[in-house]
């Protein structure tokens, strides 16, 4: 998979441009500011994935302006396809989003699967001590750009959470009756059941070991594992660049019974206290926490080993290999971290952003085509 060109019109700090990506590997020099991270995020929207830099859509296009557009071209096994989306600011307080591939018109779950992108940013570092929030937006945005299903499940699991937590308060306000839970909890208990399996099966996949074991998708079974974290793809076995490493899945148990139980407990706080939307997962090196015994070089490399993972799971899932972005990473990665980096980027069409032509390690540089921005 590739991406060939990129025009963007009034997308954030930019009112025109135009750029051609090499097919195999592009870099773009500029200094903080000039919009190469912009653009990184504009190749990610038209993979499907939502910005998680904006509170709003409305921060993605240029101050003052009434549209913005991001258009693409997009390659796979010599197949090409125009990819456009089309933002219309409505009333200066929402946007309104279309997705067009070849000129016609498409439904968001059919646009995004003509291109995916992983990327691995600055930010990324920051998912091992980070909140769980943000780890479940990580996770949430890998599986809704390669698994339709899991995208339509987890959006209205979305909708019905923020449902059932508006009748609590109704509830607990004397304006509802309890037994109106019961139909919102059906529903839940449907949405959720499947997230939690397809979220269950992306762990098993990041700790699989030699030998066909899928382990560790759930706390209760997390406490013994010592093998390398290995992950097969393509019938061969790919080792993570940090040995003794294990992707943690804790998930908040889902079910009628507990539904029941907790219902006095909900209505008290107003808020869904159990489900997928409290789920949450670790680092642990050795059967340690990386949060609290994890140095920043470990727990860098962690992070590392789980975007190459990623990079491994979506090849899987769409049979070809994603797009890599790699956003001024590598003025915050030591040499080890590097070489990791590097023995990846020649495997599929990199893209990387770099604020400094000297942080930019030269084997690349060789063989990149530069692009630099003021």
């Amino acid at each position: 998979m590739e991406l060939l060109s990129l025009g963007l019109k009034n997308f954030r700090n930019f009112s025109q441009k135009k750029i051609d990506f090499d097919p195999k590997l592009t870099v773009i020099i500029g200094p903080n500011g000039s919009g190469k991270t912009n653009i990184l995020e504009a190749v990610l929207l038209l993979s499907g994935v939502r910005s998680a830099k904006v509170e709003t859509d409305l921060d993605l296009v240029k101050f003052a302006k009434s549209e913005a557009k991001i258009e693409g071209e997009a390659a796979e096994i010599g197949v090409k396809n125009k990819l456009t989306l089309n933002m219309q600011v409505f009333d200066e307080r929402f946007v309104k989003k279309a997705y067009f591939v070849n000129s016609i018109k498409k439904r968001f779950a059919d646009f995004a699967s003509f291109a995916s992108v992983v990327v691995f940013e600055p930010a990324d570092l920051d998912l091992v001590a980070g909140t769980p929030s943000f780890r479940r937006h990580h996770l949430d945005s890998l599986l809704c750009q390669v698994d339709k299903d899991y995208w339509r499940n987890i959006g209205a699991y979305q909708k019905i959470i923020a449902r059932r937590n508006k009748l609590l308060i109704r509830i607990m306000e004397g304006k509802a009756k309890k037994a109106e839970l019961d139909f919102w909890d059906l529903r839940l208990l449907e949405h959720g059941a499947i997230v939690s399996k397809k979220r269950a099966e992306f762990f098993e996949f990041l700790n699989f070991v030699e030998g066909g074991n899928a382990l560790y998708s759930s706390s209760e079974r997390s406490e013994s594992r010592s093998s390398s974290s290995r992950l097969r793809s393509n019938d061969k076995m790919w080792t993570a660049p940090m040995s003794d490493l294990a992707f943690i899945l804790k998930q908040s148990e889902l079910s009628r019974e507990k539904l029941l139980r907790n219902r006095d407990r909900d209505i008290a706080a107003g808020i869904t206290l159990s489900g997928p939307h409290r789920d949450d997962f670790r680092f642990m090196h050795k059967k340690h926490d990386l949060a609290y015994f994890g140095s920043r070089g470990e727990q860098r490399m962690a992070v590392l080993s789980l975007k190459l993972a990623e990079l491994e799971f979506v090849s899987l899932k769409i049979k070809s290999r994603p797009i890599l972005a790699l956003d001024d990473i590598f003025s915050e990665l030591d040499w080890n971290h590097r070489r990791a980096v590097l023995s990846t980027v020649s495997k599929q069409q990199t893209i990387v952003t770099a604020a400094e032509v000297d942080s930019v390690p030269k084997q690349l540089l060789k063989k990149a085509k530069v692009i630099e921005l003021v």
